[in-house]
């Protein structure tokens, strides 16, 4: 039951694929709109959603660009796409010296599209080149993926553990 369950759930985080840049709305967006398009794609992956309070603090610490007239670019919705999939695994200033590091050899939208790529090739469970074939940024990118991967089919299977041990003890 558990393996069935835990098969069931792996089947459908392989079919979820994360947009590419240009797949994302352009106009400007309200706070509202950007937590459902991030929320949508966590909660398809199993991670925690972003709340309107996150967002705001990552406002003021400047985690993220200010919204201008309380509209958000496609930049930042980026930003907290990747905010909210890694938050799990690594702390903010590991998130955003990541971004940081990635964005230095290419501009945001190619690096965010190339990341996808890798993104969506592992969550189908694709083969991927041998990792010493990836520039080091992609490298990285591929263990920052792995890492928050591995943590939710961790944290996945163990629910279903602690489900399966709480109904045999209803028995």
């Amino acid at each position: 039951m558990i393996q069935q369950s835990y098969q069931d759930w792996a089947g459908k985080l392989a079919q979820t694929q994360f947009p590419r840049w240009k797949e994302l709305p352009t106009l400007g967006l309200y706070i509202d709109q950007v937590v459902t398009i991030v929320n949508d794609q966590l909660l398809a992956i199993g991670v925690e959603p972003l709340t309107k309070s996150m967002v705001n603090n990552y406002v003021k610490k400047k985690v993220i660009q200010a919204p201008v007239k309380k509209k958000y670019a496609v930049n930042q919705l980026v930003d907290l796409l990747l905010i909210g999939l890694f938050k799990t695994s690594f702390s903010i200033e590991e998130i955003r010296a990541g971004i940081a590091e990635v964005t230095v050899a290419a501009y945001p939208q190619k690096a965010y599209d190339q990341f996808v790529e890798l993104l969506n090739a592992k969550l189908a469970g694709r083969a991927l080149q041998p990792l010493a074939d990836y520039q080091p940024s992609q490298q990285l990118e591929l263990y920052a993926i792995d890492a928050v991967l591995t943590q939710l089919k961790a944290t996945h299977l163990l629910r279903e553990l602690h489900r399966q041990q709480s109904a045999a003890q209803v028995k």
